[in-house]
């Protein structure tokens, strides 16, 4: 309620005068009819008549009377309450003033009222309250109604500010403290029975359709206590032991389903079950039969070896211990060479399940993935021409040669000719063949006749000390023709 105007002394002046100047109307207008009620004491007195009524007007117009009730105001504007209908347009035909200080302004007889026509049937167990069982001051929710009659101690008087919402009134009687927000509690319960869910209630509407025989479980049997929020259903494992104990590692859906847990059949298992959720199953992997991994028995051949995990060992589906990657099932022929040091290798780095060889380690990767690239003729020489060594002494693990030497010292054409040079600043690795050898960085330039002999003209095999032969590079005799010619020169 705003704050009550008081007329300047001047217009109280002017409006005494022009009561005065009525004739007849004076002592009608100058004797109140009676004492306000405690509600309007306030508005007491002959200069504040005009607070309320107009001159020359019987009775009293409602926009007075809203000029002050500003809430009740606020909700016929909006055609919201029973003050919106027409029924009740004029304030004066329920509420009537000058009666005394004890005469109620509101008279009704609240068995005979509609509620309905507020926006809110009372049904069922509702019926049976009494008005201030709801309208009290602790329910009043609308601020502005709180605003206005909390400074005249009318909060229990009046019956605007309730919220029609279930929480408004039974915030405190909520069990679930707000998890179902902002769903309305009619959407589970009604006013027959609160305990209770309706029939109303469709739990094929939640996040977990119920199917089968879980639409003859009762609600308690999952929904234990007041918990009817939190309860994890991603997996059957939230309400169901696993008689596996882990063994499936994959979702029980996959074999099973809600219309009998034990209706499971061999087909069933074979066909539905997701073996990618466990390991996936790709290229002869995917070929070959359940029971080549599951069933405990010889060994498949000399190259398998499947590890079962003990605990599964006395089910009718055994699990290969699948931690060791492709070790769980398979021998490792390289004995252990390639898991050593921190670039250990996994199997899949060079071989795939399509076909176990050739290996895709190729000479692209070996460029890239060692410290030696193959160039030239080392790109089209075979893998076991340099990696000679036994399976799992050092095969793939030799480190890198340093010199041209560490693989051909055995083959070594020039024996200790030119001990202390590099193969590489003669030969290259496209041919061990020198096609334009330049002569003149030696002591004995090619000239003449000279540049069209064969070099084998000159350079001559010779007996190898130790047995075979090789090609004398150096020292050749070139003081003088006749170290070649003889007398002929």
């Amino acid at each position: 309620m705003r704050p009550i105007r008081v007329p300047r002394p001047v217009e109280a002046v002017i409006a005494l005068f022009l009561l005065l100047l009525v004739p007849g109307a004076v002592t009608a207008q100058l004797i109140s009819p009676g004492k306000l009620s405690s509600e309007h004491a306030e508005l007491e007195g002959m200069t504040r008549c005009t607070e309320c009524h107009e001159l020359r007007t019987r009775g009293i117009a409602p926009e007075r009377c809203m000029s002050c009730h500003e809430p009740l105001a606020a909700r016929v504007a909006v055609g919201s309450g029973l003050h919106a209908g027409g029924d009740y347009a004029a304030c004066a035909s329920c509420h009537r003033e000058h009666l005394g200080r004890d005469y109620s302004l509101i008279r009704w007889e609240p068995e005979a009222f509609d509620h309905a026509s507020v926006g809110f049937e009372l049904e069922d167990s509702h019926a049976e309250l009494g008005c201030r069982d709801c309208h009290t001051s602790r329910r009043v929710r609308d601020v502005q109604v709180r605003t206005s009659k909390v400074p005249y101690a009318a909060l229990n008087r009046t019956y605007l500010g309730l919220g029609t919402a279930c929480v408004d009134c039974h915030e405190m009687d909520d069990p679930h403290e707000g998890g179902f927000s902002p769903r309305p509690c009619s959407d589970c319960h009604d006013q027959v029975d609160w305990e209770a869910a309706s029939t109303a209630f469709d739990h094929d509407q939640t996040r977990y359709p119920l199917t089968g025989q879980h639409r003859s479980v009762g609600c308690n049997d999952c929904h234990r206590g007041d918990s009817f929020t939190g309860l994890r259903f991603s997996a059957c494992t939230g309400c169901h032991a696993d008689p596996h104990e882990g063994g499936m590692q994959a979702v029980c859906t996959s074999c099973h389903t809600t219309t009998g847990w034990q209706n499971v059949s061999r087909e069933a298992v074979e066909s539905g079950f997701d073996h990618d959720r466990v390991f996936p199953l790709e290229a002869t992997h995917a070929a070959a039969d359940c029971s080549s991994c599951h069933e405990p028995g010889p060994e498949l051949a000399a190259t398998i070896r499947i590890v079962f995990r003990p605990e599964t060992m006395g089910r009718s589906w055994p699990a290969p211990r699948t931690g060791a990657g492709c070790a769980s099932c398979h021998v490792d022929l390289h004995r252990g060479e390639l898991d050593r040091g921190a670039a250990a290798a996994r199997c899949s780095d060079c071989h795939t399940q399509a076909a176990w060889y050739p290996s895709t380690f190729d000479v692209a990767r070996h460029g890239e993935e060692t410290e030696f690239p193959l160039e030239g003729a080392h790109a089209a020489t075979p893998c076991a021409a340099c990696h000679d060594a036994p399976l799992g002494e050092g095969q793939f693990t030799t480190a890198r040669p340093d010199t041209c030497a560490d693989c051909h010292g055995t083959t070594q054409p020039h024996g200790n000719q030119f001990e202390g040079r590099a193969c590489d600043s003669c030969h290259g690795t496209g041919s061990f063949r020198i096609p334009d050898f330049d002569h003149s960085a030696t002591a004995f330039t090619l000239e003449g006749a000279h540049e069209a002999v064969a070099c084998s003209s000159c350079h001559q095999d010779e007996p190898r000390p130790g047995g075979g032969t090789f090609v004398r590079y150096r020292p050749l005799a070139a003081d003088g023709c006749s170290d070649c010619h003889g007398d002929d020169s």
